[in-house]
């Protein structure tokens, strides 16, 4: 940007220069006059006079044709005083080397770091801009260059209470206020008579100019058992842990807060004391713990209580081994079709929704080397919506299956899971065929 200084300079230089054209043009007008009228024009001295020229010397009068000196000037010559042009031109140029210099000076001023006299006050970090400069002021600070503190401006007085400091006077960022209310008040929705407000970076504070009400609190209050709190025309009640009521007076009971949560049954004692009657394979003082190893129960897949109509399967391999033969312990086996196909599946209908926790599986018993090495588990409350057991992490849970066709694998679950149906759906099996004996565990 060209500072006014040089532009003033730009426009002096042209009003010279066409000054000095106009001079020039004035000063050398051929004169084409009659010679009745050339008897009328002064001489050069009176021309000289006239115009505020400086006198003669050594200057060239007219010019006849024949370029002879007189005092007269004829048809078709110029009158002419170079002396003169020469000191306009002696202007001018000194004018020209003024702005060429102004001009060096502006373009250096650009070049020049603007932080390198460090503008910003008060810790303030300068960024040169060109011709300019920009600070990024601290916290406490604002302003071009960081100089006005940031305040928040002191408030009014509560009723019935004080302030700190003057009202009105100018409190920096961060420093506090101290509102206090007068003997028997005390701050509206506190247990105290005093308040403490921050300046904040808004120039807002922290906390609006309080109420101070009479202190209707005493010892009995709250029975002792909880806090009084004086809102404006009242008193409250924060009670104890433990009680209840408008002035805590009731004792609560602990097992409304569930503490043994799913897995077990609160009792409550007395006073805060209750115990958790826990669940069938959970412990701990709030039945926390799980533990699926101690449920050995078992549904009644081995010894038949399941119907032979409550065991399907997705498709037959043949007559000779049916779902309800899937039986643990048993003679018989669920033999899947050749080939297996992933997801295969072997499904247990309990009529009732009932908690399971593991789940226990064989191969066939004879007449080949068939069993399921890896399988998920579904389950649900209807055969239309069923949801797999997950991990910790998750995702679907793939249990490891047999190593040999007569050994049982027990897998527990990581969480007990309660539901009507139970579906094995086979993932990897040993052999040209699935096979599977199956029963399920509750506590």
């Amino acid at each position: 940007m060209i500072s006014l200084h040089i532009s003033w300079l730009l426009l002096m230089t042209y009003f010279s220069w066409k000054g000095v054209m106009s001079l020039d043009r004035e000063a050398c007008m051929p004169i084409r006059l009659s010679p009745t009228q050339q008897d009328s024009l002064p001489d050069m001295e009176t021309l000289r006079t006239q115009r505020g020229l400086p006198g003669k010397a050594g200057g060239i009068g007219p010019v006849g044709p024949q370029g002879a000196q007189g005092p007269r000037g004829l048809p078709g010559t110029c009158t002419c005083d170079p002396s003169e042009i020469a000191q306009i031109h002696v202007i001018l140029a000194n004018i020209t080397a003024k702005l060429e210099s102004l001009i060096g000076l502006h373009h250096y001023a650009m070049e020049v770091d603007q932080c390198d006299h460090m503008p910003c006050k008060n810790g303030g970090t300068c960024i040169n801009d060109g011709n300019s400069y920009i600070c990024n002021c601290t916290d406490d600070y604002e302003g071009h260059d960081c100089s006005i503190r940031i305040s928040c401006v002191v408030p009014s007085a509560p009723n019935n209470g004080t302030i700190s400091r003057e009202i009105g006077q100018l409190v920096p960022y961060k420093e506090n206020i101290t509102y206090r209310c007068n003997d028997r008040h005390v701050v509206a929705y506190e247990v105290k008579n005093f308040l403490v407000a921050t300046c904040q970076k808004t120039k807002q504070w922290t906390k609006d100019t309080p109420v101070c009400v009479v202190d209707d609190c005493n010892s009995d209050s709250c029975s002792g058992r909880g806090t009084c709190i004086n809102q404006i025309g009242r008193t409250i009640c924060e009670c104890d842990e433990g009680y209840e009521g408008s002035d805590c007076s009731v004792q609560s009971n602990p097992c409304d807060l569930s503490p043994c949560g799913q897995t077990g049954v609160c009792v409550w004692e007395e006073d805060m004391n209750y115990t958790c009657r826990c669940l069938a394979g959970y412990f701990g003082t709030n039945c926390e713990t799980y533990n699926a190893s101690d449920c050995v129960r078992a549904v009644g897949m081995e010894d038949g209580r399941v119907g032979n109509n409550d065991i399907t399967a997705s498709r037959l391999h043949s007559s000779s081994y049916p779902p309800y033969h899937a039986r643990l312990e048993t003679s018989g086996s669920w033999l899947s079709p050749h080939p297996p196909h992933r997801d295969d599946w072997l499904q247990v209908d309990l009529k009732t929704s009932t908690t399971v926790v593991a789940v226990a599986t064989q191969g066939i018993p004879y007449g080949g080397s068939y069993w399921t090495t890896g399988y998920k588990i579904a389950h649900g409350f209807t055969e239309n919506d069923l949801q797999i057991v997950q991990n910790n992490q998750g995702q679907d849970l793939i249990f490891q299956g047999n190593r040999d066709n007569n050994g049982i694998v027990r897998n527990d679950f990581p969480a007990p899971v309660t539901a009507r149906y139970f579906r094995i759906l086979v993932q990897t099996w040993h052999g040209t065929l699935a096979a599977l004996r199956v029963e399920y565990y509750t506590c």
